[in-house]
């Protein structure tokens, strides 16, 4: 697998703090996204979805005074090696980030279904996701779990790694975030076209507009952009030719990162 060569460049990545660094931008870009619909000035109840084992924006949004709760199938005590190594590297956000390190500490996780949420209705000011709602099975029973916890009013606000990117089937480099090269042998968007290499997690292969319309059932979708492009040297006339054959449009064929904000009506 190509990505196996991404565990040591992924390892520097965070020890320099590429990653952090990332992570930072990303909770600039919540930030103004969500000015004037949610006020960061005091402290809100947020529920990060899909939290991740090294949970970054859970970390951040704690150590900005917020009540945050994360939930993940992945919340569960680990004694392995993998399990003391993502702790280092926790703790490694943490510093790069210069976050206390009682922003990273697993009190407020729990280990639960996205589809299932355990919380009363009307719980949360504000949802947040990153890099999430593309693994989800059964991407409208979260959207109305989310729907559902949200108070009325308030918002939800998620980042997709999107599936019609280069990078998409998540079977590629994940230390090159935008991706700019393929690995040898490989051809460019190989999981629309050859599916040569398989899968190794699972994705829903939604498309943007799947999304939108599954938020518009639920919510006043406010606002919907690409947060980041990634392949546009990649798409040949040629490759470009036989997936608009399909229906893909450069647009969607060239986003890597979407980001979709909505309000819950009330």
């Amino acid at each position: 697998m190509p990505q196996l060569l991404d565990y040591p460049r992924y390892a520097w990545q965070v020890w320099r703090g590429d990653r952090s660094r990332g992570e930072a931008d990303l909770d600039a870009s919540r930030r103004a996204d969500l000015a004037g619909l949610v006020d960061f000035s005091h402290p809100l109840t947020i529920l990060d979805l899909a939290n991740g084992r090294l949970r970054p924006q859970y970390a951040i949004l704690r150590a900005q005074g917020h009540r945050v709760i994360g939930i993940d199938l992945v919340n569960r005590p680990e004694r392995s090696w993998q399990g003391r190594a993502y702790a280092v590297a926790r703790a490694l956000y943490a510093n790069r980030l210069r976050l206390p390190s009682s922003a990273m500490h697993s009190d407020a996780l729990v280990c639960g279904d996205v589809g299932r949420l355990p919380f009363p209705d009307a719980t949360f000011d504000l949802v947040t996701s990153v890099a999430a709602f593309e693994h989800f099975l059964d991407v409208p029973s979260v959207v109305a779990e989310v729907a559902r916890v949200l108070k009325p009013g308030g918002v939800v606000w998620t980042a997709i790694h999107v599936f019609t990117a280069p990078s998409g089937g998540h079977n590629l480099s994940f230390a090159e975030v935008p991706l700019r090269h393929m690995p040898p042998g490989v051809e460019p968007w190989d999981h629309l076209r050859q599916r040569r290499l398989p899968f190794s997690v699972p994705l829903n292969e939604w498309r943007i507009r799947d999304y939108l319309a599954a938020f518009t059932r639920h919510f006043d979708v406010l606002r919907h952009y690409c947060h980041m492009r990634e392949g546009e040297h990649l798409l040949t006339p040629e490759i470009e030719a036989e997936l608009a054959a399909r229906g893909y449009t450069r647009d969607e064929l060239t986003c890597g990162a979407y980001v979709i904000i909505a309000r819950r009506p009330g």
